[in-house]
């Protein structure tokens, strides 16, 4: 099969324009705007050829999708049916269907520029190379260019993290990025409305009436979308209707399990023994150097490390005397709320290594655009 090709080319230059424009438009300068796409490029290449030797999920989608259009489900027959458009109809290769998902993650990255942007913090020079760290952090990159759920997912998330900053105006975005992680992860999509939801529920500077209509519209929502999303993940019968009733046994026991699932693969971590800040802090932040087993290991250990320091630094932050540091602010809540829910479910869940360092950037958008808020050394210009 070949790599490069007509059709190829085609893709390349369309997407690179394509998203130059999205990115002009929003007036994020050209020399970021290459240095981005290109550099996501390279790592869609990197996932490619390690594809190639290597077990991945872009392997059985693109063979899957090859063969016939599903019934509709969410994800990865949804992924597997997006990907027949493009694989079976337009009769692209398997590399150029990555560079298809490529274009979703480096959209994704844009948007995820926005929500830095958006901040308004650019007195030091200092930020700058924060800023660059961040967004050109290595697996962020590697995991949203390759055919999959990971691709979509990310480019859902950065676009919630970024509506969130200015509710009142996005709305619709919001709801599009709960929409779109819906297709791949219900059960993301679920802790994104209950974000949401808890948000309208603490913040104060809503009207009485109004907040109760809103809390009665996406709770009734979420209820619905929550009970499939538990559905998807194997718990059809947690929640049961008639009567009302919440089976909190079904929830530790598929916890219990979830807790050995990967053990015996490679990367698989012991985590049933493990006490709740342990759990998240491995899902979140390890492996570290010394437990790093190969290459791939060891600069996700070195990721982390920084990932630790960023952390560290929103987290002192909360405690500096600042007026930036307002947890009135419903996009506060909404982030806050959503890393609390994320982390405590999926890292309660999720025992491999690699799965950790793939699925954590449904959350990382988020912890680090509030690490950056929160960082005493950045002061906001004030207008």
């Amino acid at each position: 099969m070949d790599i490069i090709n007509l059709h190829t080319l085609f893709i390349v230059f369309f997407t690179y324009f394509i998203s130059m424009f999205a990115f002009n438009y929003n007036n994020i300068n050209k020399l970021t705007y290459n240095l981005i796409f290109f550099w996501h490029l390279l790592f869609c290449l990197i996932y490619y050829f390690y594809a190639l030797d290597n077990p991945a999920d872009a392997n059985s989608y693109y063979t899957s999708s090859l063969k016939k259009f599903y019934e509709f489900e969410t994800g990865a027959i949804f992924v597997i049916n997006f990907l027949r458009i493009f694989s079976y109809f337009l009769e692209l290769s398997y590399f150029n269907c990555f560079l298809i998902f490529n274009f979703i993650g480096t959209i994704g990255i844009l948007f995820f520029c926005l929500a830095i942007k958006d901040l308004k913090k650019y007195d030091k020079k200092n930020d700058g190379y924060l800023i660059a760290a961040i967004i050109f952090l290595p697996t962020m990159h590697f995991w949203s260019s390759a055919i999959g759920k990971d691709a979509i997912s990310f480019l859902s998330v950065c676009i919630f993290v970024w509506a969130s900053l200015n509710l009142k105006d996005r709305t619709f975005y919001i709801f599009l990025s709960i929409l779109l992680i819906f297709l791949v992860r219900p059960h993301i999509a679920s802790i994104m409305l209950a974000s949401l939801i808890l948000s309208l529920l603490f913040y104060s500077k809503i009207e009485i009436r109004l907040k109760f209509v809103y809390l009665i519209t996406l709770s009734i929502c979420s209820l619905f979308l929550s009970n499939y999303a538990f559905r998807y993940v194997g718990m059809p019968d947690f929640i049961t209707y008639f009567p009302f009733k919440i089976n909190f046994e079904i929830l530790f026991d598929f916890i219990a399990k979830r807790e050995l699932a990967n053990i015996t693969q490679t990367g698989g971590i012991e985590i049933s023994s493990m006490g709740p800040l342990m759990k998240i802090f491995t899902y979140l932040y390890r492996p570290l150097p010394y437990e790093a087993k190969n290459f791939y290991q060891l600069i996700v250990s070195l990721e982390n490390i920084f990932l630790i320091f960023c952390t560290i630094v929103g987290f002192l932050g909360i405690f500096y005397k600042n007026e930036k540091n307002d947890f009135s602010n419903q996009s506060k809540l909404i982030i806050v709320i959503f890393i609390i829910l994320s982390v405590i479910i999926l890292g309660f869940t999720s025992a491999n290594f690699g799965v950790n360092s793939r699925q954590k950037w449904m959350i990382f958008p988020a912890i680090l655009l509030l690490a950056y808020q929160f960082s005493p050394n950045i002061v906001r210009i004030k207008k």
